[in-house]
């Protein structure tokens, strides 16, 4: 089973590991007891939308964090889609930080008199109005 996201393509397996259940080592991917995706495989349809939610804030998971070129998620995901819809980028949002989103960051900076920088750490975040609520 498997999960498209704009940022890439996750599966839904299972393992011949149990011990490396819960624990957050793989890239992305969800991995369950053998039984149990064989059990979910019978009874959700093909199609079916799947929400993962890993914290209390959303598409920013457990909190902000400092963004840097090769990173990839639902945070940098809309922090594009704010870039893109305020000018700064070009490209279509998709998850993925790159060398369109460095640049854009860059010009955001230049326009707001701020230091110019190639992450995007919290502080950022913040003056780009990604404030977290509970």
């Amino acid at each position: 089973m498997g999960l498209n996201v704009p940022w890439g393509q996750f599966g839904i397996h299972g393992t011949i590991y149990p011990d490396s259940l819960g624990w957050a080592s793989s890239h992305g991917c969800i991995r369950m007891d053998n039984n149990d995706v064989a059990e979910l495989y019978s009874i959700i349809p093909i199609g079916t939308k799947v929400t993962i939610v890993d914290g209390p804030y959303g598409a920013f998971g457990k909190g902000l964090r400092y963004l840097k070129p090769g990173m990839y998620g639902s945070d940098v995901f809309e922090i594009q889609k704010k870039l893109k819809e305020l000018g700064f980028l070009k490209d279509t949002p998709n998850g993925k930080f790159g060398p369109a989103t460095e640049e854009a960051i860059k010009k955001y900076c230049k326009e707001n008199k701020l230091y110019v920088r190639k992450i995007i750490d919290p502080d950022l975040q913040k003056y780009m109005g990604f404030d977290l609520f509970e």
